[in-house]
């Protein structure tokens, strides 16, 4: 069985022992989880995560669950990265044959740098079922903090997405020309340990030095920043950045130049998520009327208890203020 998509599609709000359930957990701001994202990492029997998805997501599975930490680090060499990988499609596989439901929880979207073909592919060739559940990739995300619009009428009319590391600006093959292209906008994942090398090799190919460019670090989170400039200027700008935690994402092309007119006021900011309530919330449309019903009474048994508890302590300190 190639996977649901090829197979059938999956009752919403539930997973299916034997399964293995693809997640994206978005660029590490709880508030952008998708709802199936919740309520499939609520509900699984193991959680498989990444080195980026922040702890906030991770606790969100079940108390009964088993978590386990599958991170690779960055800038590592393409043999040891399969050497890894093969070893985590590998425990998907055995866990599935087991009768688990399993999620493999990934930073960003797991169709976008996430090493997910290499999981379907190993997953569709044991014939272990499995769902994909997409999310909110690292370019929207900072694009939206950045207020930089990811097209935009007569300024850019493609978005191309790109990996690029130490090993991108090594490879003698690779073409630096194709970022002279007009009317486009490129997202560089990874891009800020490579960021003095690309753009370097850029400008030898013909870009533009005075071409806007930015680096977005760690977007949708409370610590996010962005630093703006060209080409030619941009890695002097934050070269010994230690502020600069990542992830970072960098940004290059003529809509980087709109964001200083397009920034506007924000509104100030929601409240930090909380992820239990999250969690609880995306699990409510699954319910029967009587799991409903049961969760509604012991709400309101809470409720009350809470409310005598905060009664009988309000009497308690009117009694000591008037004895």
């Amino acid at each position: 069985m190639a996977g649901y998509a090829a197979s059938s599609t999956p009752v919403a709000g539930v997973v299916q022992p034997g399964c293995v359930y693809l997640v994206g957990a978005g660029p590490g701001s709880v508030n952008l989880l998708t709802v199936r994202a919740v309520e499939v990492l609520s509900a699984c029997d193991v959680v498989l995560h990444d080195r980026l998805v922040p702890s906030e997501i991770v606790q969100l599975a079940k108390s009964t669950a088993e978590v386990r930490y599958v991170g690779k680090e960055g800038n590592v060499n393409t043999e040891k990265m399969k050497v890894q990988q093969d070893d985590i499609s590998g425990q998907l596989v055995r866990l599935a044959k087991e009768g688990l439901s399993v999620c493999r929880l990934k930073g960003g979207d797991p169709m976008i740098f996430g090493r997910v073909g290499e999981e379907m592919e190993e997953l569709a060739s044991a014939g272990v079922p499995f769902e994909i559940v997409p999310a909110v990739t690292a370019c929207l995300a900072a694009g939206a903090d950045a207020r930089v619009p990811l097209t935009f009428r007569n300024a850019a009319t493609s978005l191309r997405v790109h990996t690029m590391n130490p090993t991108t600006t090594k490879d003698a093959n690779f073409d630096w020309s194709q970022f002279a292209a007009p009317s486009t906008t490129y997202a560089l994942y990874m891009g800020l340990s490579a960021l003095e090398g690309a753009c370097e090799r850029m400008m030898a190919a013909g870009v533009s030095g005075t071409t806007p460019m930015a680096v977005v670090d760690r977007a949708s989170l409370p610590e996010m920043q962005v630093v703006v400039g060209t080409v030619s200027s941009l890695p002097a700008a934050v070269q010994g950045r230690t502020d600069l935690a990542g992830p970072a994402l960098v940004f290059l092309g003529d809509v980087v130049g709109l964001r200083e007119r397009l920034g506007g006021s924000p509104p100030p900011a929601p409240p930090r998520a909380d992820a239990a309530l999250a969690g609880a919330l995306a699990a409510l449309p699954s319910l029967s009327e009587d799991a409903l019903q049961q969760l509604h009474d012991r709400v309101t048994e809470l409720l009350t208890s809470k409310g005598q508890a905060a009664a009988s302590a309000g009497k308690r300190k009117a009694d000591e203020t008037t004895s």
